[in-house]
């Protein structure tokens, strides 16, 4: 395959060298923990408990086995004895202490001698070839851990992610934290040949953010908790007393099941509980009896723990734990520090946390250096060097290419060149390639805020020109929104439908063009409510109000594209992309898996499926349906995702269907290119061998006996951490380098053939690439001709005039999953579709909701099926 096209440029990677020396055996085992009690223990203690084991098995120069947070344990040193028992702090009573017992039990024991001196696949029967394979993963899988282990125990951490203390953290509205911290793993380079990796070994290390619940709290006479509650309702301290219905639901939605440390009474050493709810009573007037008495929670507390409360009008604590529920004040609760906020953050949240994640390439990189040079501390570099690693202190820096940029075509086959990931229709004033006539249509105001009349008519004049003479000449009729409640968007939806009847005579509405706040919370109802509706061939595109009163070009230009595009047209092709794939009959497909883990909940994750109905390979149609959930494999353990999709043939055979009736000539494409987002490393294999079977077999379906289909199957990977840092003279306005850059030596899979691609134009912050995986390759691409697919098929994205940083097919795939949510109501805490928490659901319970969610997803596409070409998710 070759490799050549495109202008050289040099690169710097968020890589670092690393060295591997070690040969002697590495044993793996698996450690036990338990309670005294007989308890399970929980993940967020194993760590802490390991600490006090390793002191036991330390050698004279301090160093110790490793570990992964949960039950895999590393050492280059075998172990004895293998059990016994540590007493370590309380995790649900402070200052008291527990004891846990331990047992090793050895897994395995393997080398890690790889490189010059290693073991080589030359003359390796396939089998050989897999066994060494296996084990270099192995190999790979602890030495992740031995680089992590000492960063993650010294702070507070996720799986793959450390968090170190300091002053790289921002409070949120609501009661939030934001954190950054830092995420490393290994990546292989490109191997010598017949060398199994790792021969060839970096070490990624990258800026990642985390929220976690509360923040250092404000000067006011109240505890933590109270003050978390002010943080999170946004009011002052003395509104605590007099809550709403509407507030107590918001305190009970964000910390229900967060951990809370109560101290009842001076000699109280303190207990931990989980909130479940407050109450609407305080401790004045909360009664309950006590030795056949009555008695309030604010006597109680100073008759039997002698504490005198200071503000008994604050509401009570509800707590869980063992089947019952208890009452505390809250003065006498404070949350417990380092704790993971996991629900979706709010429209102004979600604003302040940009500014903070958002780093230009040079301070990212600097940041990541920092990293490096003040977090790997002697300690660290010691261990390191004890199981055979040495990380180099210099960035890794690699030689990547330019693509030629893109040529796109609009109308009168008017043809122009993508200038840095973008291109201005509006200078020269070009033609929409296909465009289709507005004839009836409404507005809807669904905001609230100041919107004067005539603003909205002289947006909607502008708007007009934009579109050219393909609107009505009669001005749309205005509806507003009278309220917020999904009734009454429905009545809106039906009163515009009917005011657009009256206004354009026997013409059938085809768009409601709905203006909304910024990060309107009515956008999820808008949009189910008026797919709802599509069965009468009308769809909706929102807006933002802000927009009305300064109606720029270049948003103009982008509604005008969304519109017309909802409408059935197509604003623009790319005239050689066809050519490029071969000229046969071609469907291009995008598949996204969404998986949906709503704070505490576990859901079934959603399949959006696109694919391309026609020459262009820009005109495309959806499918969309559930994959369960695994059952989990122990009684008390939680259900897991599931990557590979089980309904892939069924979904295709719907795009293939759609397909033949669309085309006049063949019954199937000739040559089929799927993009599949959202797979790991580690699941290349089972993809491959469950996905592309199922699209070979509904090719063969609907081909019967002449079948002569080539598929191409392509990983397109986002969160693989690799970032480009561009010498000065090679980047572009942000500090990123070039649209159409794209890396292919230096690191690579050791099975596949895989690049990083960078389509997309700098905007603000560092630019991520995308890392493309061919799993399978039937058609026979080149390199140059896959990589130059790639780069156009990202400029084909047709609601803007930006090439996108990820495959246009699998871009769309996306956003029809996250459509579906919407239908399914999956990013609401609270909703009641699905059956509870993952620890109070059953296998019949999530079952049930695959059952609903399947029928809710038919019912939403059988409404659909009038505007299916349409692309109504755009």
């Amino acid at each position: 395959m070759g490799n050549s096209v495109g202008s050289p440029i040099s690169i710097s990677l968020n890589l670092f060298k690393l060295d591997l020396k070690r040969t002697g055996e590495f044993f793996h085992y698996n450690i036990e923990m338990s309670s005294s009690t007989g308890a399970s223990t929980p993940i967020a203690l194993k760590k802490r408990i390991f600490l006090s084991i390793r002191e036991e098995y330390k050698q004279s120069n301090g160093i110790g086995p490793v570990f992964d947070g949960d039950k895999i344990v590393y050492s280059h040193k075998k172990l004895t004895p293998l059990e016994g028992e540590v007493t370590v702090p309380s995790f649900k009573n402070p200052g008291e202490f527990e004891k846990f017992k331990y047992i090793w039990r050895l897994a395995d024991v393997f080398d890690l001698l790889f490189g010059p001196n290693g073991p080589t696949l030359k003359n390796k029967t396939e089998e050989e070839q897999n066994a060494l394979f296996s084990k270099a993963r192995r190999a790979l899988q602890a030495l992740n851990v031995v680089i992590r282990f000492l960063l993650a125990a010294e702070c507070p951490s996720t799986v793959r992610a450390f968090f170190p203390d300091g002053p790289r953290e921002m409070e949120l509205n609501g009661g939030v934290t934001l954190k950054r911290g830092f995420i490393t793993h290994l990546r292989t380079g490109t191997t010598k040949k017949n060398m199994p990796p790792p021969d060839n070994l970096f070490l990624a290390m990258d800026i990642t953010c985390a929220t976690f619940l509360g923040g250092r709290p404000r000067d006011n006479p109240m505890n933590t908790l109270a003050d978390l509650c002010c943080r999170v309702l946004n009011v002052e301290p003395q509104r605590l007393r007099q809550l709403d219905d509407n507030q107590y639901k918001e305190l009970h939605r964000i910390l229900r099941r967060f951990k809370i440390n109560i101290k009842r009474g001076q000699s109280d050493k303190g207990i931990s509980k989980s909130i479940d709810h407050f109450t609407l009573t305080n401790s004045s007037n909360e009664i309950f009896e006590m030795d056949d008495r009555k008695i309030s929670v604010e006597d109680f507390f100073l008759e039997v723990w002698g504490t005198k409360l200071r503000y008994p009008y604050l509401p009570n604590v509800v707590t869980m734990g063992k089947g019952k529920k208890t009452v505390y004040p809250m003065e006498l609760c404070s949350i417990r520090p380092g704790q993971r906020y996991l629900m979706k953050l709010n429209g102004e949240q979600q604003a302040q946390a940009l500014k903070f994640q958002t780093l230009k390439p040079d301070d990212r990189f600097r940041e990541i250096m920092n990293a490096r040079q003040n977090t790997m501390t002697r300690e660290h570099e010691e261990l390191l060097s004890e199981y055979g690693l040495k990380i180099s202190r210099e960035f890794v820096q690699a030689e990547a290419r330019v693509l030629p940029p893109p040529t796109i075509e609009y109308g009168h086959q008017f043809q122009m060149q993508v200038q840095s990931g973008q291109w201005n229709i509006s200078k020269p004033n070009l033609e929409i390639l296909t465009p289709k006539a507005l004839t009836s249509w409404a507005v809807i105001v669904c905001t609230r805020a100041h919107a004067p009349p005539q603003a909205i008519m002289n947006f909607l004049s502008a708007l007009k020109n934009v579109l050219n003479r393909l609107v009505a000449d009669e001005p749309p009729p205005i509806v507003h929104l009278e309220g917020n409640s999904p009734t009454h968007i429905k009545n809106a939806i039906e009163n515009a439908g009917r005011a657009a009847f009256r206004t354009f005579p026997r013409i059938p509405p085809q768009l409601f063009l709905c203006i909304t706040d910024e990060k309107s919370s009515l956008y999820s109802g808008i949009k189910l409510e008026g797919d709802l509706f599509s069965n009468r061939k009308v769809t909706t595109q929102c807006m933002v109000l802000k927009h009305i009163k300064m109606a720029k070009d270049q948003y103009l230009t982008n509604l005008a594209l969304k519109i017309n595009l909802k409408l059935g047209g197509l604003n623009h092709r790319l005239p050689h992309l066809l050519d490029k794939c071969g000229r046969e009959p071609t469907m291009v497909v995008g598949v996204d898996l969404t998986h949906n883990n709503v704070s505490f909940k576990m859901k079934p994750s959603i399949v959006g499926m696109v694919g391309s109905l026609d020459h262009t390979l820009l005109r495309y149609t959806a499918a969309a349906g559930v994959q369960p959930l695994l059952e989990p494999s122990e009684p008390e353990g939680r259900p897991r995702c599931q990557e590979p999709i089980q309904d892939f043939r069924t979904l295709l055979l719907q795009l293939l269907g759609k397909w033949a009736k669309a085309n006049t000539g063949p019954k199937y494409p000739r040559r089929l290119l799927i993009f599949r987002d959202g797979v790991s490393d580690g699941e290349f294999s089972q993809v491959l061998e469950t996905e592309f079977k199922a699209a070979k077999s509904a090719v063969e379906k609907i081909a019967g006996g002449e079948n002569d289909c080539k598929i191409t199957f392509i990983v397109c990977v986002k969160n693989h951490r690799l970032r480009f840092a561009p010498d000065g003279r090679d980047r572009d306005r942000s500090g990123n380098a070039p649209a159409g850059t794209v890396l292919d030596s230096r690191i690579g899979d050791p099975f596949y053939f895989d690049f990083f691609a960078q389509t997309q134009g700098g905007i603000q912050g560092t630019s991520r690439p995308t890392r493309y995986v061919v799993l399978q390759d039937e058609c026979r691409f080149s390199a140059d001709d896959l990589q130059a697919i790639i780069n156009m098929i990202c400029s084909g994205f047709q609601r803007a005039t930006r090439s996108v940083s990820i495959a246009t097919p699998a871009y769309y795939a996306d956003i029809v999953a996250t459509r579906v949510k919407i239908w399914l109501n999956i990013d609401d805490d609270a909703s009641t579709i699905a059956s509870g928490g993952s620890k109070t659901q059953t296998s019949e319970d999530r079952a049930n909701d695959v059952e609903l969610y399947q029928a809710r997803i038919q019912e939403m596409m059988a409404k659909l099926d009038s505007i299916d070409q349409q692309m109504w998710w755009s």
